[in-house]
Parts: structure tokens; C-alpha cells; sequence
């Protein structure tokens, strides 16, 4: 996955900030993120102040071009996450925010059943369930 490349040919101006954004998000391809931590993780890294706002920017292109997606936490900030193959379904801990891929044997399952009790054709998933993880039980 190319983010910088994809904003280019689709007019976006790449700039020295947009470029860090991409790069931090490409090299941790499994990471989920909220702005705030996003801003902390790259200002940590650059040597100039990225303001929330080329972050909030970069992630609306992204996800514009379907290269990114954010789903909503209760009284959370959202989290944001790279756009895959799999469908997108996360397991949260309410304690200590730890989240979790479900895989997608389980989300498959989980639309049949759907499929099964609604008649629904294609159904595509892009939800959280929140819950407590083993450390936190």
C-alpha cells in the first residue's frame, strides 16, 4: 500500500508533514489510533510541530479514497485504522483500551447469521464491540 503515490495521482499536495503521517502509518500497518495519539506518536518522531489539523486533514484524504476507515468508541475518541482486505471488526477493552482484530472466520460466521435471520445479500462490516480483555478480567 502506497498512501503517498494514492494522494498524488489523486491531486492532493504531498507535503514534508503529510509524507511523515503516511510513512508512520504505512510502517505500522496494524496500528489503531486516535488523533491525539497520532499527533503524539509523530511529533515524537519529527522535528518540526504537526498541528492536529494537516493530521485530521491527511486522514479525511485518505479515507475519502478508501484507504483508510475510523470507527466511533462510547464517549471515545474515535480510532482510526488502514483500510485491508479483511472486514473491519475490533474487540476493545473498556478498561484498558486495548483493541483486537476479529478474524475474519468469526466475522464470516457472524454474517451468515445475519444473512440467515434478515435476507440481507451483502453485508459488510465496519463496527466495534467493546468488552473486557483476560488481563483486565
Amino acid at each position: 500500500m502506497n498512501l503517498l503515490n494514492s494522494l498524488k495521482k489523486n491531486g492532493y499536495r504531498i507535503t514534508k508533514s503529510r509524507k511523515l503521517i503516511c510513512e508512520l502509518l504505512e510502517s505500522n500497518i496494524h496500528f489503531h489510533f486516535n488523533v491525539k495519539q497520532l499527533h503524539q506518536k509523530i511529533n515524537s518522531l519529527s522535528k518540526s510541530n504537526i498541528d492536529r489539523t494537516t493530521i485530521y486533514r491527511t486522514l479525511v484524504a485518505l479515507e475519502e479514497l478508501g484507504l483508510l476507515q475510523h470507527s466511533h468508541i462510547p464517549h471515545k475518541p474515535a480510532i482510526y485504522f488502514l483500510n485491508n482486505d479483511n472486514q473491519n471488526v475490533h474487540l476493545i477493552c473498556e478498561m484498558c483500551d486495548k483493541i483486537v482484530d476479529v478474524e475474519n472466520d468469526s466475522i464470516n460466521s457472524i454474517n451468515l447469521i445475519l444473512q440467515k435471520d434478515t435476507n440481507f445479500d451483502t453485508i459488510n462490516n465496519n463496527f466495534i464491540f467493546v468488552g473486557k480483555c483476560p488481563e483486565c478480567n
